[in-house]
């Protein structure tokens, strides 16, 4: 039985609920250092991927379940990792928003973040994906899942662009927890790494661009920047990048979504 792995003290339980929900703010995840992650499969990944688990809140129903599957997981757990702390059904339908995932929440540890000159010297090519000021976390988790299928060095989040808000954590499907991550405040100091580093920048633009079948990349290495999803990118930006693509549509359609773009950007550029 499950309930075996407990000790169940119904006191605390809400400590460790508004801990929870602190982290699913942007703010929240910043004071604390730590992201949510829910469901089954994910605590599979991101157990399988070494990650630090902080704590493991369950719905006492769970606890009562005879699940081999939740058994094997919660037992593997990492040893650091003995705060399981069962709360009322009620409660954790809340936190999850009707979501039926499996009624398991876990914050992590962020990881440091990544700084590019390293990441750009594990091989040869490498190919980044920059995500600027894409709102969306949704979109932001598609284009960590994207980018991790299409073999990115890293994933580079500009701005508002953030990959640990719990719908982007959902939406990359595990991606994130094998994806180096870098931030940026801004294009600033982005592109002045980029050109330290000898990386070609690649703007994707709906119309003005070269057409992506006719494009050439460098050998040294690709940075791909990706736009808001309503204002693409800023044409002070575009005036920055070594050349911007565009991917021929159908006549009377101006635009892909921000993932499906990256997806034949990125395939585009690993096919060659």
């Amino acid at each position: 039985m499950l309930a075996l792995l407990f000790m169940v003290t119904s006191a605390n339980w809400r400590g460790v609920v508004e801990m929870v929900r602190r982290t699913m703010t942007a703010v929240g995840r910043r004071q604390t250092g730590l992201y949510p992650i829910e469901g089954i499969r994910l605590h599979e990944r991101a157990l399988h991927a070494g990650l630090t688990f902080e704590l493991t809140i369950l719905a006492e129903s769970l606890v009562r379940e005879n699940s081999p599957r939740l058994h094997e997981l919660l037992t593997h757990l990492p040893p650091t990792t003995r705060h399981l702390q069962p709360i009322p059904d009620t409660v954790m339908v809340e936190l999850l928003n009707g979501r039926d995932l499996g009624h398991l929440i876990s914050l992590i540890k962020i990881p440091p973040d990544v700084q590019l000159a390293d990441v750009v010297k594990t091989g040869p090519h490498p190919l980044l994906l920059v995500a600027h000021e894409v709102v969306d976390p949704g979109n932001v988790g598609a284009m960590v899942r994207t980018g991790h299928a299409s073999g990115i060095t890293a994933f580079v989040a500009v701005g508002v662009s953030d990959p640990h808000h719990p719908k982007a954590v959902r939406t990359s499907m595990g991606s994130l927890f094998k994806t180096a991550v870098c931030h940026y405040p801004d294009t600033t100091r982005l592109l002045s790494d980029l050109g330290q580093l000898g990386i070609e920048t690649v703007g994707a633009t709906a119309t003005t661009g070269v057409l992506l079948s006719q494009a050439q990349f460098s050998p040294r290495g690709t940075a791909v920047f990706m736009g808001n999803e309503y204002h693409g990118l800023p044409d002070d930006l575009l005036r920055q990048l070594d050349q911007h693509v565009t991917i021929p549509m159908t006549s009377g359609v101006d635009s892909l979504s921000v993932n499906a773009a990256t997806a034949v950007i990125l395939y585009e550029i690993r096919r060659r």
